[in-house]
């Protein structure tokens, strides 16, 4: 399965939300929380539609246990630098070894040289699941014998 199929599942919820570096994570957290993410694209802050790195959930917890006034942590203390992107051609089980590699949660997904969603963990175990679903109750339907009948 192809990722932009999953983007296409989501494409309701798939909006891109941001944060200057140069916010604090009080503000960040809020932002998450306004949105319900679980991460931002960090900007520069002289230049808004450049994308400097990524603030997850899980990077804001690790300054937690780490600065005990977290709160006026700057995000570009505590976010990921190294940006890694996909492509909505690349196959679901490459970017969840991507993923796995770089303990990484979120991934954002470009096209035509713009970012044009963000894709979760839990995204990609959801859509497996319903393809499996699916092909469960395929089998089952062929194994019982109701496969193709016209039963109304």
């Amino acid at each position: 399965m192809k990722l932009k199929k999953i983007l296409a599942e989501k494409s309701k919820n798939n909006k891109v939300y941001s944060i200057r570096a140069t916010a604090n994570l009080k503000e960040a957290t809020q932002k998450l929380n306004e949105h319900n993410v679980g991460c931002l694209l960090v900007t520069d802050p002289g230049n808004p539609e450049k994308y400097i790195g990524i603030i997850a959930q899980t990077d804001i917890i690790r300054k937690c246990a780490t600065d005990e006034d977290f709160r006026e942590v700057k995000v570009e203390q505590a976010m990921v630098k190294e940006l890694i992107v996909a492509t909505g051609e690349d196959e679901v089980e490459y970017i969840m070894k991507v993923m796995h590699r770089h303990k990484i949660h979120h991934i954002p997904v470009i096209e035509k040289g713009k970012i044009c969603g963000i894709i979760s963990i839990t995204d990609i175990i959801g859509s497996m699941h319903e393809e499996d679903e699916i092909k469960i109750r395929y089998l089952s339907d062929y194994m019982g014998g109701t496969y193709g009948s016209n039963v109304y």
